[in-house]
């Protein structure tokens, strides 16, 4: 589009160059800039009928302001029908880049032909008593695998007999390998029948009796997975796609908490991958591990302590391995600026089944942007998106109601975050129809508001307390049972709760987990000031640092040794691999700034509270404030903020963003329906009706979005 050019010659200081004139340009939609604008499009049979699904892109191109499609099979769709999609695929993206639409493709895990041999196993313990002649008969049913369909065998997968001491104990002298005792039979998939014929060696003792349920899942600590998704990458690699994602990837078949009836999940993933990889890696064997999560020898609670940290420590990495194994190779086969997808976030939690889905990597998984989904919490994803290298993030989000699908959408850019929309033809219960005339004309005010954000491009906001969790005392609730959680796991600590009560207090945070120190991703900047990829913080809060590694707590000790403002909340008695630490512990409580989490002590840290209403700071000291209810209604909503002893206040509709100089003067200005901008109460911006606006002071350069090129400032005294 052509701009059309009108000189103003004011002969003001831009910027601090004096008598520089000031350009006026006009534009009658804002191009993007920087991050894309995504939706999530279904591709279902009925699409493909007549072969020519492209068509579907007109009404897309049309009347949305989207610039990037991601394509998802739904409904029976199959996007491994190589034959069949490829050429649906390439004219999809022909079409697509014709539109001035980017093209993204998003692949599931293969859940229809698994071979036994290398699916995921769900591992699951019973005690029995034997007899005097070391016999038991047990019958075990399926448990724990969240779709019937997904349950391919159950299985005997290992028996021990020991002398129990105490609950949870047992006799080392007694213990015994007995499987090869045993005779098991099963009947059908969900029922595996166990004959314990343990002989006279073993009478009176207590067996565990260890079945295996297989899922309808490759193991992701093998080749089958990673090897399915780069093959269709291969297959496809000559369409020229600007996105590949995957989806939620992960071990998903986990019951949910309303389908366990009651019962807490009990189960662990094993795989014979897993075993491999698990023994080349820590030298261990992983059936014994396993075993070990559950019973320690008498006196040595140690033993469970490290076996169920050493556990779950790994088995968090599989979904991480393929992820990053897929990442590296769709870059290799689609070229280095494609768009990485999508969030791996599942049911947003950190003490839900999310843990044995995805072993909660969201900080960790290969992404160029962090990316989460639905209501993730704004302090979760402040460290998702420090994590993460780009200045923006992304959270996919659907509502059964529109507005509040608008709502959300505009307070996140508030915080950086974009919404990718999810999905404009998803005609499912609970989920809003987004390609209603009222969704997109919704919808597009806010990515019309985010192309201004877009094309501003500040900084992530500038949150200056970085939450600490301790991953390690989430994942092991070992020996405090009353800590044992439904997925057990240490769900009683309020880790989330915590920091959105603080982020609700006004002190802006953002919550990572400690195994970025070990990783080396979190590190002690140069000042003592903690740094993540490139965000440094002037405070912290420690949650719950029992387990903690050997360098999770020379980071703390050396921190508070340089002076660092620490909050550290919970006790530490043992180490990672079950040492005692507790002298250790002790004197790194003493040094800390405040012993115990407090919301009254938040100052203590040197904190201050986000007192803009409706606003947030940047990193580079960008302002920026939305408003849903002048976007939706037309009205006009106010902003003031101080800088330096100046006072900058206006009149906008939806969102504005603004990049002041320390003397006062404006560098950048980004706003929607502006009507007014005063310095120290002077007006130095004004329009006689409610106006679209970008400035930069560097270029001289105003650009008004006015197709009538008629729209002129009444007062520019910028």
């Amino acid at each position: 589009m052509k701009l059309k050019i009108v000189i103003i010659a004011l002969g003001l200081s831009i910027a601090g160059i004096p008598g520089k004139a000031q350009k006026i340009h006009y534009t009658g939609k804002w191009k993007n800039e920087h991050h894309p604008e995504i939706g999530y499009w279904f591709i279902s049979p009925s699409m493909l009928v007549g072969n020519r699904p492209e068509r579907y892109l007109d009404s897309v191109a049309d009347n949305s302001l989207y610039t990037l499609l991601f394509l998802s099979a739904r409904e029976g769709a199959d996007f491994y029908d190589f034959g069949k999609m490829h050429d649906i695929f390439r004219r999809i993206v022909a079409e697509g880049h014709r539109r001035g639409l980017k093209i993204g493709l998003q692949l599931w895990g293969d859940v229809k032909n698994v071979p036994l041999k290398v699916a995921e196993r769900m591992i699951v313990e019973q005690e029995v008593q034997l007899n005097d002649a070391g016999d038991a008969d047990y019958t075990a049913r399926a448990r724990y695998i969240r779709f019937p369909d997904r349950l391919l065998k159950t299985g005997l997968f290992r028996v021990y007999a020991f002398r129990k001491t105490a609950d949870g104990f047992y006799d080392p002298a007694t213990l015994r390998d007995i499987t090869d005792r045993c005779e098991a039979h099963s009947p059908d998939k969900t029922t595996v029948e166990v004959r314990v014929r343990g002989g006279a060696s073993v009478k009176g003792l207590t067996a565990c009796i260890m079945t295996e349920e297989y899922c309808s899942q490759s193991s992701n600590f093998g080749q089958d997975e990673i090897h399915r998704f780069t093959k269709a990458m291969q297959i496809y690699g000559d369409i020229p796609f600007d996105g590949f994602a995957l989806d939620e990837y992960g071990n998903k078949f986990v019951a949910r908490q309303q389908e366990l009836n009651g019962e807490p999940f009990r189960g662990r993933w094993y795989s014979p991958a897993m075993d491999s990889a698990f023994r080349r890696s820590t030298g261990a064997s992983l059936v014994k591990t396993l075993f070990d999560g559950r019973y320690a020898p008498a006196g040595k609670p140690e033993v469970r302590m490290r076996a169920i940290n050493v556990y779950m420590d790994f088995m968090r990495r599989g979904a991480l391995r393929v992820e990053t194994a897929v990442y590296k190779k769709s870059r290799e086969i689609f070229g280095p600026s494609i768009f990485n997808g999508i969030h791996d976030t599942y049911h947003n939690s950190l003490v839900n089944d999310e843990i044995w889905a995805n072993g909660i990597a969201w900080w960790e998984v290969p992404r160029a942007y962090g990316q989460t989904d639905e209501k993730t919490s704004l302090p979760v994803q402040m460290g998702v998106a420090m994590a993460h290298p780009m200045n923006a993030m992304y959270n996919q989000y659907y509502d059964a109601v529109i507005p509040r699908v608008i709502n959300k959408a505009l307070m996140d850019l508030r915080y950086g975050v974009r919404t990718h929309y999810h999905a404009l033809n998803d005609k499912r219960p609970n989920r809003s129809d987004l390609e209603d005339p009222e969704a997109v004309a919704g919808i597009d005010k806010v990515e019309n508001c985010a192309r201004l954000l877009n094309k501003l491009n500040p900084r992530l906001p500038d949150v200056r307390l970085l939450v600490i969790f301790g991953r390690e005392a989430l994942s092991n609730w070992y020996p405090n049972v009353a800590d044992r959680g439904v997925y057990d796991i240490n769900d009683k600590l309020g880790i989330e709760e915590k920091v959105k009560d603080i982020w609700n207090a006004g002190y802006l945070n953002a919550l990572v987990p400690s195994d970025l120190i070990a990783s080396g991703k979190l590190t002690l900047g140069g000042d003592g000031r903690p740094v993540l990829n490139g965000h440094r913080f002037d405070a912290v809060l420690y949650l719950y640092p029992q387990y903690a590694r050997d360098e999770e707590l020379k980071f703390l000790e050396a921190y508070v040794r340089r002076g660092g403002k620490l909050m550290l909340e919970g006790g530490a008695t043992h180490d990672f691999m079950g040492k005692d630490i507790s002298a250790r512990f002790g004197a790194l409580r003493r040094k800390a700034t405040v012993a115990g989490y407090s919301l009254d002590r938040m100052g203590e840290l040197g904190l201050h509270r986000n007192d803009l209403t409706d606003g947030c700071r940047t990193e580079d000291g960008t302002y920026v404030f939305t408003d849903t209810v002048s976007l939706n209604h037309g009205s006009q909503a106010g902003f003031k903020f101080t800088v330096n002893g100046h006072v900058f206040s206006g009149r906008y509709r939806g969102l504005v963003a603004l990049s002041p100089v320390s003397s006062g003067g404006v560098l950048r200005l980004a706003a929607a329906g502006l009507t007014e901008l005063r310095r120290d109460g002077e007006m130095i911006l004004q329009f006689a009706q409610p106006t679209d606006v970008f400035v930069d002071r560097r270029a001289a350069s105003m650009i008004i979005r006015d197709a009538t090129g008629k729209i002129r400032p009444v007062v520019d005294r910028l």
